[in-house]
């Protein structure tokens, strides 16, 4: 019985044993299995990360030679435009006098908006619209493209507050308070909200903003008008350099500054091109050029069969017929009265390459003619002792600009490539 008793417990004690290590097997395989679903885990997330940087990094490098190829084909566009303007005052200058009042065709060399691929008007003959097809196929352009100049000719040089002739100093201030004053006295709702605006002050903090010293034109000092600024605000006492600056200087809120800024430039040519400004800027030349007196003008200048004035002897005695009194026209002070075509050029180029877009401005600055005007205004107001003009001044100050080109000496610029002052990337 006892060695029954003895196997009995023998095989219960086997029979525990083997529950107990199929118990601990079956607990291992479900440690090992979890173990495997998270390394499994793991390696998805990974691969999954690893991927998605990967397409990111695709998408982003693949942007960026998006971006760099419309920025060359921005690039592209400034240097084509370049072209454009040398061409045209190649052509202004060996053929402009003998085309008349058909001079300002030329206009067109640089007016006319460019783009690649060209724009087929929708009236081009289905044979040049293959053509023109044909072409661009052809072409090694890989991209797109558009190019528009505009003249800052016919705007106000706001850094003439400044100007070393002191003619040019005050023809500059007395249009500008000439352009709000008629301002105020066209638009009533205007009036009433600036009832207590006083025009030359405002002209006189600008003045004050762009000359060297610390003592304000209205009395005081410059500072004094800036007290009351959160964060302080002192006048910069150079030249201005872009035109937003104005939203800095006392007196200038918004209203204020969306008379002046369409009409004003940092790279002006020293008087008024009538044959380019705009109605206000011809309206800042007297108080006799009336609204309808700066429409006519602009209609004399745009019709194809008078075309645009020669000089005085052709505007003069048409403002006269339009009811302007030439005996107290432009007498206080004198506006340097240009006729000449464009010198001064706001280039705006965009490139565009996929969905990427680049954008470039460039202004081109003719130094020698604004060099000229300076000179000859201040040998008019400058006599010498011998009763004849003073001494030619120095070369004017360079113009402002963001990342503008180093100001080149004068005679040491290349022939031919017009001189670029301002170089903005966007």
């Amino acid at each position: 019985m006892k060695q029954i008793a003895r196997q009995e417990g023998k095989m219960k004690l086997r029979t525990k044993l083997k529950a107990e290590k199929n118990r601990k097997f079956k607990s291992e395989k479900g440690v090992a299995l979890l173990i495997t679903l998270f390394a499994i885990t793991i390696m998805v997330f990974l691969a999954v990360e690893i991927a998605y940087n990967t397409h990111v990094e695709m998408k982003v490098g693949s942007a960026q030679i998006d971006r760099l190829k419309a920025y060359y084909l921005a690039k592209s566009g400034i240097q084509l435009s370049l072209l454009r303007i040398n061409a045209y005052k190649i052509v202004s200058s060996k053929f402009g006098a003998a085309l008349g009042p058909n001079k300002s065709d030329l206009d067109l060399i640089w007016k006319f908006p460019f783009s690649w691929p060209p724009m087929v008007p929708d009236d081009q003959s289905d044979l040049d619209k293959e053509q023109i097809k044909a072409s661009v196929k052809k072409s090694t352009i890989d991209g797109a493209f558009a190019t528009a100049i505009d003249t800052e000719t016919g705007k106000i040089d706001i850094n003439d507050l400044d100007s070393p002739s002191q003619a040019i100093q005050k023809a500059v201030n007395a249009e500008l308070v000439l352009m709000i004053q008629n301002r105020l006295n066209i638009d009533d709702a205007w009036a009433r909200n600036h009832r207590n605006l006083k025009p030359q002050e405002i002209v006189n903090n600008i003045a004050d903003w762009i000359d060297e010293d610390n003592v304000s034109r209205n009395g005081g000092s410059e500072t004094d008008y800036y007290q009351d600024t959160d964060p302080p605000i002192k006048p910069a006492n150079r030249s201005i350099k872009t035109l937003d600056e104005l939203h800095m200087i006392a007196g200038v809120d918004d209203e204020i500054y969306n008379v002046l800024a369409p009409r004003l430039t940092l790279w002006g040519d020293k008087g008024v091109n009538v044959n380019y400004a705009g109605k206000e800027v011809l309206r800042s030349i007297d108080p006799q050029i009336t609204d309808q007196v700066a429409t006519a003008i602009i209609e004399h200048r745009t019709d194809e069969s008078k075309g645009p004035f020669a000089g005085d002897q052709d505007f003069l005695p048409f403002i006269q017929s339009e009811g302007v009194n030439l005996t107290t026209f432009n007498k206080n002070p004198p506006v340097t009265l240009l006729y000449e075509g464009g010198t001064n050029f706001r280039i705006k180029s965009t490139g565009i390459f996929g969905k990427a877009q680049r954008e470039i401005i460039a202004i081109v600055y003719d130094f020698d003619t604004v060099k000229g005007e300076i000179a000859k205004n201040m040998a008019a107001a400058t006599p010498t002792p011998g009763g004849q003009g003073g001494t030619p001044p120095p070369s004017p100050n360079p113009p402002p600009g963001g990342t503008a080109a180093a100001t080149p000496t004068p005679g040491t610029s290349t022939p031919g490539v017009p001189q670029i002052v301002f170089w903005q990337e966007l």
